[in-house]
C-alpha cells in the first residue's frame, strides 16, 4: 500500500468497480439474477467459477479492504466466493464481470447490453493493468509460489 502506482489503480479499479455494480442495478440485472438463483433456475456462480482466481487477483482484494472466506465453502456446488448477499469479491474474474446469460440478453435490450459492456469494460481493462503492475513489482517466480501454495490447500 506504500506504492503510489498500485494505489492509483486500486482507486480507479474501485471506481469502475462501482460504476459497473451502479449500471447493473439501474438496468435491473442484479434483480434478475436474484430472481434467477432464488427461483430455483439456477445460478451462473457455480462452483466452477471460483476456480477461476488466482493468487493476483485475491491479493487485489485484500488490499481492497475484503476478507476472504474460510477455506470450506458455504456450498460445494457453488462458487467459494458467493455468500448470500452476493459476491464476497470486490475485484472480479473478468467472466463474473462480463458474462451475460441467455436469459439477461433476452431480458436487456441491445443498446442497454452495448452500453453496460462500454461501462464494465473500464473495469475489466484497469484490473487487468493493476494485475500486470503487481505481477512485474512483486516478480513471476513469487507468485508462482504463491500460487503452487494456494493449490496446495484446495
Amino acid at each position: 500500500m506504500q506504492d503510489r502506482e498500485i494505489c492509483v489503480l486500486l482507486g480507479g479499479l474501485d471506481l469502475h468497480v462501482e460504476a459497473t455494480q451502479s449500471a447493473m442495478v439501474r438496468a435491473g440485472i442484479v434483480k434478475e439474477c436474484a430472481n434467477c438463483a432464488i427461483n430455483g433456475e439456477g445460478t451462473c456462480c457455480g462452483v466452477r467459477t471460483g476456480y477461476k482466481y488466482g493468487s493476483v487477483l485475491l491479493l487485489i482484494n485484500l488490499l481492497l479492504g475484503r476478507t476472504l472466506p474460510p477455506a470450506a465453502p458455504a456450498d460445494t456446488h457453488l462458487c467459494h466466493f458467493l455468500t448470500k448477499q452476493g459476491c464476497a469479491l470486490r475485484a472480479r474474474h473478468v467472466i463474473c464481470v462480463n458474462f451475460v446469460c441467455l436469459r439477461l440478453r433476452a431480458f436487456l435490450p441491445y443498446n442497454l447490453l452495448c452500453n453496460l459492456q462500454d461501462i464494465a469494460g473500464g473495469e475489466i481493462y484497469t484490473l487487468f493493468v493493476l494485475e500486470e503492475c503487481i505481477k512485474k513489482k512483486i516478480g513471476v517466480a513469487t507468485l508462482i509460489r504463491a500460487q503452487k501454495q494456494w493449490d496446495e490447500k484446495m
